[in-house]
């Protein structure tokens, strides 16, 4: 009996990944990263819209609010967050702080982009990280 074989192509949706290295300990850098108070200072307004559950509500300075569910939290180490783009499908959000000896390592990776906003998406996160290393910067 003849078999065909198919060759298919996985579909990977993209991803973006940035590390930065702070000048900060791993317990400031994990309070910059989840309190909506010091979000705003570099990320865009934070609101916890539902805290027995992580929801939340971020406005960036692209005039965009983006949505979003923590699914995983492992202070103060580790989170994944749903990132929501409407009209678009979610992506995940994954953000590793990882110490140092003297400063500590970010690493934010955002899986699941449709193609058409990788480059919308590496503006915000590289303007916004900017902001978070003058921000770390400025307060010594």
């Amino acid at each position: 009996m003849a078999t065909k074989q198919h060759r298919t192509r996985a579909a990977r949706a993209p991803q973006l990944r940035y590390i930065r290295t702070l000048a900060c300990d791993a317990d400031r850098l994990w309070k910059l990263l989840t309190r909506p108070e010091l979000l705003g200072e570099w990320l865009g307004t934070t609101v916890l819209s539902d805290t027995q559950y992580g929801g939340f509500t971020v406005a960036t300075d692209a005039g965009r609010q983006h949505t979003g569910i923590v699914t995983t939290c492992e202070p103060p180490h580790y989170f994944q967050a749903s990132w929501d783009d409407p009209p678009h499908p979610p992506s995940t959000l994954l953000v590793d702080v990882v110490p140092g000896r003297q400063d500590t390592h970010l690493i934010l990776t955002q899986a699941g982009l449709r193609p058409a906003l990788v480059g919308d998406h590496d503006r915000l996160w590289k303007r916004a990280l900017d902001r978070l290393t003058q921000y770390v910067t400025r307060q010594g």
